[in-house]
């Protein structure tokens, strides 16, 4: 994922979400490359230790209702976190239209973390939707078909089972 981030002034953050986070990987701040790795992380499945170029940092997320967040502790040092953009650096092959549902259901069981849309809002096939939380991993849940959010079945918190109907789009609707 790409975010744009502020903290003070404005950063561009850039994560590799295909990255094993059970191993080491890197984030690029601005021009500046760290390399992170999970250290601890608590029984909700929120981030407790990260190890930072080396370095133990005890960490602490503060969302907002949308399951965003707002402030990151990082050993007790309060940031306040503000992203502006999110756009996903992931390669997504072109969808058949004629065997695309407009209904997004939970393809595996989890919590759902972010929600990055709201009803009404027009949508691209592959445009991030949600964040669900599974087995400890962050899923970005992409758009399968263009059109407009029809109505949206979840908040953030809530645990889904699979199959469960998170979002509805309907196709050229809008």
């Amino acid at each position: 994922m790409n975010y744009s981030v502020r903290c003070g002034r404005k950063h561009s953050v850039v994560i590799d979400r295909k990255a094993d986070f059970g191993r080491p990987f890197e984030v690029n701040v601005g021009k500046t490359r760290h390399t992170i790795q999970i250290r601890k992380v608590q029984e909700d499945g929120t981030l407790k230790t990260l190890m930072i170029d080396h370095r133990v940092c005890p960490v602490e997320i503060e969302r907002r209702g949308d399951g965003m967040p707002v402030r990151v502790f990082l050993k007790g040092v309060p940031f306040d976190v503000d992203i502006s953009r999110m756009a996903s650096t992931r390669f997504r092959p072109p969808l058949p239209r004629a065997e695309v549902s407009g209904e997004v259901r939970a393809s595996l069981p989890g919590q759902i973390v972010g929600i990055l849309v709201e009803e009404g809002q027009r949508v691209a096939a592959g445009d991030p939707l949600m964040i669900l939380d599974a087995m400890k991993m962050e899923n970005e849940i992409t758009a399968p078909m263009e059109g407009v959010v029809k109505s949206v079945h979840i908040e953030p918190g809530q645990v889904l089972a699979k199959g469960d109907l998170m979002l509805e789009i309907e196709a050229g609707a809008g």
